[in-house]
């Protein structure tokens, strides 16, 4: 008899749902008028639209502010919008964390405004297996930079080393790289991690292109 409760009764637990790991209603976002913060250097704080995204994280509701460039440029011959069109280290964007925060791989950053530009993980085989994509945005602190024009794979990372201390760059992933769901909703990649869709206009030679949209990953990690 005690044998069969046993067994009755681990049934049961294993019928139970697990819960995920974190759930994508865990991020929410709506998009306001707002000037990017004063903080930033001229180049930069001109490169921005006005219109921003503020995106509430968790249970404690964290409130994450970013402005993105009024336009990214693509690269000339680039096919159609999407990240292999953008010159590495181009400036993406810019975010406002009021707390301590963490990027993709644990690592903590403090609180501050940050400029956020476009990373390419090398495909080396060093980071082999730890995300789906290569595409990631690399946060430095606004106080070091100060010029608009992109930095390239190594200078983007040297500056974005600055935001946590250390050999490793600040990173947030992004995932899908390409995005088909509706802007500012939020998105449970296959990962298991939170993003919240985002969208930018962009431009080619001077030119409108459409809009990229994108998942931003906040809630996650990758170890590598």
């Amino acid at each position: 008899m005690t044998s069969l409760v046993c067994a009755l009764a681990l049934s049961f637990v294993l019928a139970l749902p697990f819960p995920a790991a974190q759930d994508s209603a865990a991020l929410t976002a709506s998009s306001r008028e707002s000037p990017p913060p004063a903080s930033l250097a001229k180049p930069i704080a001109q490169a921005l639209a006005r219109q921003g995204v503020r995106v509430l994280v968790g249970k404690a509701s964290t409130a994450l502010d970013f402005w993105w460039v009024a336009a990214l440029p693509l690269k000339a011959g680039a096919a159609a919008p999407s990240w292999s069109g953008i010159e590495e280290g181009t400036l993406v964007g810019a975010v406002s964390i009021p707390s301590d925060f963490r990027d993709i791989r644990g690592r903590v950053i403090k609180p501050g405004v940050y400029t956020l530009r476009y990373g390419l993980q090398p495909a080396n085989g060093d980071h082999l297996g730890v995300s789906p994509y290569r595409d990631f945005l690399l946060l430095s602190p606004a106080s070091a930079d100060t010029d608009a024009a992109a930095r390239g794979h190594d200078g983007t990372i040297d500056i974005s080393k600055l935001s946590v201390g250390g050999s490793h760059p600040a990173v947030w992933s992004l995932d899908p790289p390409v995005a088909t769901q509706p802007a500012l909703q939020a998105h449970q990649t296959e990962l298991g991690h939170d993003a919240i869709i985002m969208e930018m206009a962009v431009t080619q030679e001077g030119k409108p292109s459409g809009t990229l949209r994108f998942g931003l990953v906040l809630i996650g990690r990758i170890d590598a």
